[in-house]
């Protein structure tokens, strides 16, 4: 989980970076008054997301109980969001949610907050625990809002959250494939498939444990993983291959 009072300061130095810096060299460049929504917006538009930053947050600072706080709240963890700046995003949609909670933002704030999660992932290598956390979010997301537009893109996401995951888990298995520890090969297989059924990568995750049932000698589970792949993903390249190599263990089993 995030430290939230650590990206708190870190979002406090960014903003008092740009009123050191801004509120007397830009004040002039933009003719809305200081202090208004129209002025944070005319920054954003500008591409002077810093700038928007300060704008939105003195905003929401001084009129904390106007109609448009939880929308300045809103657009300025979307400038953290268009800046990569994902933690400082998260917190942001955070206390939109926490401050404004009856606000129309709220829900769109959630799902923003997912996003936010799950582009702090990075590649393969890297930790995949924030992965496990956009996933519970998404997943909570989902009960709270069974109705919402966005179901379509969290349901995206989840599947390429779980994608990712699998990924991390078959470069272990191709360490185990090399080293020729087909048990342990198989072992993360059976974890990875049955945690990860949303994959797509769950037809290659069928083959390779089917493959690695062939290696320990067990011809009747790699004919069940071979069908298994064959009869639920027949589009699948591997399928027809796959449904041939069941057919043949199990005529091996029988013999």
């Amino acid at each position: 989980m995030f430290k939230l009072q650590r990206v708190q300061l870190a979002a406090g130095l960014v903003l008092a970076a740009v009123f050191g810096g801004l509120v007397a060299g830009c004040a002039g460049s933009n003719p809305n008054p200081p202090g208004t929504l129209d002025r944070a917006d005319y920054y954003a538009s500008r591409g002077k997301r810093l700038e928007a930053i300060a704008a939105y947050e003195a905003f929401v600072r001084h009129n904390p109980t106007d109609s448009l706080a939880a929308e300045a709240q809103f657009r300025k963890a979307m400038v953290y969001m268009d800046l990569k700046e994902y933690p400082l995003a998260a917190v942001e949609f955070q206390i939109l949610r926490k401050d404004f909670p009856t606000s129309d933002r709220v829900e769109e704030a959630s799902f923003q907050e997912g996003l936010s999660y799950e582009r702090q992932v990075g590649n393969v290598e890297r930790d995949a625990s924030g992965a496990y956390q956009a996933r519970e979010h998404f997943l909570r997301f989902k009960e709270s809002y069974p109705q919402s537009t966005r179901m379509a893109a969290v349901d995206a996401e989840l599947t390429a959250i779980s994608d990712l995951v699998v990924r991390k888990r078959l470069a272990q298995v191709e360490v185990f494939r090399q080293l020729k520890r087909w048990k342990a090969v198989a072992v993360v297989l059976d974890g990875l498939i049955a945690d990860e059924g949303g994959s797509t990568l769950l037809p290659q995750a069928l083959w390779e444990r089917a493959e690695a049932a062939e290696r320990l000698a067990e011809p009747a589970v790699a004919a069940t993983y071979y069908q298994r792949l064959a009869e639920s993903f027949p589009q699948d390249r591997r399928a027809a291959a796959a449904a041939e190599s069941a057919a043949r263990l199990r005529a091996v089993a029988g013999s």
